[in-house]
């Protein structure tokens, strides 16, 4: 089976939800939840553009992104190019598949942290102007790329990295479903202990386990012994299966 960034949503969604149910300190685990994810994605960006040779400059973070959407998924307005790259993003996935679901609640959270920490985690140099966010009730998501300005030389030269690179950089859903899934879950574990972890998956695991099957369940589990932190682009991952073979 496909999935797509709505079945990301969901599998964020479900979790969060899960996870706010325990109150406490609940707002602020999942919080930091999101911070770690996109340090985690970031960083892979940035060791994929380190193997190409590439600086990570704001540039570059916009060519290496791990995934890329759908035709018809989002829509962008480029509102400034000059001196710095300027988007509202009128539609997007992840607030279509939380108001279809009714998990704005948490989809808020999300999006007032992810884009920023993929950033700091692809160079914690760099700094993203965010603002207005469609899951706070506003009509667009507002992101101001400091660094990366749109001229005919930098199109060129974007052309020639992506030629270069190729699709090497994106991984697919499930990859990133599998993500968010272990990143939450030892955030949890860390900061509330095994117990509450234990209760939030339980109740988000019957919820996938509805939606989706067994088989996405499976998948997630199987995806606690990835190290996210690490890129697999450009290394043998095929080889893998052979670590678990008699």
């Amino acid at each position: 089976m496909k999935y797509s960034a709505k079945d990301h949503a969901f599998v964020y969604g479900v979790i969060a939800q899960a996870l706010i149910r325990q109150g406490g300190e609940a707002k602020s685990v999942l919080e930091e939840s999101i911070k770690v994810y996109g340090a985690q994605r970031g960083s892979r960006m940035g060791q994929t553009a380190d193997a190409f040779g590439d600086q990570r400059t704001m540039q570059t973070y916009l060519l290496y992104g791990e995934w890329v959407s759908a035709a018809g998924e989002m829509i962008v307005d480029v509102t400034e190019e000059t001196p710095c790259a300027v988007w509202h993003v009128h539609k997007c996935p992840w607030n279509e598949a939380w108001t279809e679901l009714g998990m704005l609640d948490v989809g808020k959270y999300y999006c007032k942290h992810v884009d920023r920490e993929l950033v700091h985690g692809y160079n914690p140099d760099l700094e993203l102007g965010v603002g207005e966010t469609q899951t706070n009730g506003d009509s667009y998501c507002y992101f101001k790329w400091t660094g990366a300005e749109i001229t005919p030389a930098n199109e060129l030269e974007n052309a020639k990295i992506s030629e270069k690179v190729g699709t090497v950089r994106l991984r697919n859903w499930a990859y990133h479903m599998a993500h968010i899934y272990k990143t939450m879950g030892e955030v949890i574990q860390k900061r509330l202990g095994c117990a509450a972890r234990s209760a939030v998956f339980f109740e988000a695991d019957e919820r996938l386990l509805s939606r989706y099957g067994q088989h996405l369940v499976d998948l997630m589990h199987a995806g606690l012994i990835v190290d996210f932190w690490v890129t697999p682009s450009l290394k043998p991952v095929e080889l893998l299966p052979v670590l678990f073979q008699d």
